[in-house]
């Protein structure tokens, strides 16, 4: 059976620890007592660190390298991924025997035998279904209230580009993300 999904003690991986959906990821599996891992850049290895993360380069590490230092070659607990593509096939090289894979990005085609031959779990997470059809309006209402908690409790900050933009210069803010050069939220300011 796969594991709760950040218990105290577990050991989670985040890929892309630091960008705007990995660092809350962080946070919040910081809240529940997770030792967390978060994989990104070197230039954002302060920040990881700020938000409770110990940093994994990963353009300096393999996989198999983090695994081998972090778990002692077992594997993580719970891996979330928070990028999709091949960063997803890592995740499933991460897992540990029994563990779980979560990915906001599970498009693609992917080869599913690192999982099976380790009995973990995946499961795809996608947050449009709810704008679009409503449908689930009432869960997501649950957990925006738990986040609600942290936010309130300060275990929880969400990170923001110090930039501003208003509509007139919103290709500006979408270039930001497009080329990876966000820090952290884009706040586009509607009159």
């Amino acid at each position: 059976m796969p594991p709760k999904v950040w218990q105290a003690g577990q050991k989670v991986l985040v890929l892309g620890g630091a960008g705007g959906v990995g660092h809350v990821a962080v946070q919040i599996a910081k809240a529940f007592g997770a030792n967390v891992y978060a994989v990104d850049g070197a230039a954002k290895a302060d920040y990881i660190r700020s938000i409770g993360a110990t940093a994994i380069d990963c353009r300096a590490q393999t996989v198999e390298d983090y695994v081998a230092t972090h778990t002692g070659g077992r594997g993580f607990d719970l891996v979330y991924d928070t990028i999709g593509g091949t960063n997803l096939d890592a995740a499933f090289r991460a897992v540990r025997r029994f563990g779980h894979v979560v990915s906001a990005l599970g498009w693609g085609t992917h080869v599913l035998a690192p999982l099976s031959f380790k009995a973990a779990s995946y499961s795809g997470v996608f947050t449009l279904l709810l704008l679009l059809t409503g449908e689930g309006r009432d869960h997501h209402g649950e957990i925006m209230r738990e986040a609600s908690k942290l936010v309130e409790a300060g275990e929880l900050v969400p990170r923001l580009d110090p930039r501003r933009f208003t509509l007139a210069d919103v290709d500006k803010a979408h270039a930001l993300i497009e080329n990876r050069q966000a820090q952290g939220k884009i706040v586009v300011e509607i009159a």
